[in-house]
């Protein structure tokens, strides 16, 4: 449940930094960053679920 918790915490905020990131390099908005910011994001948020996994066992 913690993973769980913990993940959902780390994927809104890797987007909203990945988000603010992108805006101060003047990118674009439009379909290909909106699929960057959400696959990066979920890359993060299954990095803490597997480290909160790893940890609490």
């Amino acid at each position: 449940m913690l993973s769980i918790i913990l993940s959902v915490i780390a994927f809104f905020a890797a987007s909203y930094f990945l988000r603010r990131y992108l805006d101060s390099m003047d990118i674009p908005k439009g379909m290909t960053r909106g699929t960057l910011i959400f696959s990066i994001a979920l890359l993060i948020s299954y990095l803490v679920a597997l480290a909160t996994d790893h940890i609490t066992r």
